[in-house]
């Protein structure tokens, strides 16, 4: 059972609660009175996001906030944590997958909100000074994470497998290197040995041949330091952990947005840089003024923030435990958004005059 179910964002707490919390409660029961064997659970990134800090190669060992940013991520973590409480119950095994940023086709949510931007005349604006990444994840990509969880719900990743460095994934932008925290120091294992460092040190520098894979990173900080000096046997299990699902190519938050801009045929003529701080007083004045006039605000604080902090998380265990990787890279995911999207705004408009009536 793959369990995907729920309201976009921008409803009210109620119809949150209704299916995404009583939703869930429903299908795990069904899952247990039925025997299925096993629940995949569409959770999302945004299950740790308070909205109050940065999120800089986040993993899944972050708690949930105390303060949940807004019901919608509030009911996802709270169905999340009901799931991964449900494995093993009636011989059912489950696991929650975290996508960052869902973009493609068939998405009527995130781009209309980079066309609104383009209708309001508000392009040449760009708050902050565009330093901060932020993960978006192709469609696609999550589907293909789903298909992986399913299928190897029921195993464990090998220890011996944490000793081998991943491939980097090149699928947009050639050598790019993915950011990594810096509480986590270069070493193969918890102590490294010198020509471990070395060679650590020669991936850092300018001199490395396109062959050579990414050390292996394992540190007291890592998920994974428990069993970084074992050898061999079962490592940790699929069933009962979350995932984060991203395209492993975190970007610049206004690069992106000007790049999905460009593709719709709009490159803005020039660009204001405003200060994060101005921005935030902006966007307090546009939310009082909302409410004096009761329309829905189109600058808010919560805009600000999503726009100026750092939002990419560390994919590893996906890798590792699903064997997760993307197949299509960002650059190609644009594109296919971007056509799908403006081919869906070229169709003839149907007016209320020309539909058929009911007989």
């Amino acid at each position: 059972m793959i369990h995907t179910a729920s309201p976009t964002h921008g409803l009210g707490a109620a119809i949150y609660e209704l299916v995404n919390v009583t939703g869930t409660k429903n299908v795990i029961q069904a899952c247990q009175d039925a025997g299925v064997p096993k629940l995949v659970y569409t959770s999302s990134a945004g299950v740790i996001y308070s909205g109050q800090e940065n999120l800089v190669d986040a993993d899944e060992r972050i708690a949930y906030p105390k303060k949940p940013l807004d019901a919608y991520n509030d009911t996802k973590a709270r169905a999340e944590e009901l799931v991964l409480e449900a494995n093993g119950v009636k011989g059912v095994l489950t696991c929650a997958l975290r996508p960052s940023g869902i973009f493609g086709p068939g998405d009527r949510q995130a781009i209309s909100g980079f066309h609104s931007v383009i209708k309001n005349g508000q392009t040449k604006f760009q708050i902050g000074k565009n330093e901060n990444l932020f993960d978006w994840t192709y469609v696609g990509n999550v589907a293909h994470a789903h298909l992986l969880a399913a299928d190897k719900l029921d195993t464990h990743y090998p220890v011996a497998g944490l000793h081998e460095p991943l491939p980097e994934v090149n699928l947009s932008l050639g050598e790019y290197r993915i950011p990594t925290s810096a509480a986590h120091p270069l070493g193969p294992k918890v102590n490294p040995m010198p020509e471990d460092l070395a060679i650590a040190a020669k991936f850092e520098s300018s001199d490395v041949d396109p062959s050579d894979l990414r050390p292996v990173l394992r540190s007291r900080m890592d998920q994974f330091c428990d069993l970084a000096d074992a050898e061999d046997g079962p490592g940790p299990a699929v069933a009962g952990q979350a995932f984060f699902i991203n395209n492993c190519e975190p970007v610049n938050f206004w690069d992106w947005t000007r790049a999905v801009w460009r593709k719709l045929g709009h490159i803005p003529p020039y660009t204001i840089v405003l200060p994060v701080a101005l921005g935030m007083i902006l966007a307090t004045l546009a939310e009082f003024f909302s409410k004096i006039t009761g329309r829905e605000p189109g600058f808010t604080r919560f805009r600000v923030s999503f726009a100026t902090q750092q939002r990419y998380y560390d994919s590893e265990r996906a890798r590792r435990l699903l064997g997760y990787t993307p197949i299509v890279g960002i650059t190609e995911g644009l594109d296919r958004w971007t056509e799908w999207y403006q081919a869906e705004l070229d169709k003839p408009q149907v007016s209320a005059a020309e539909t058929p009536k009911n007989k």
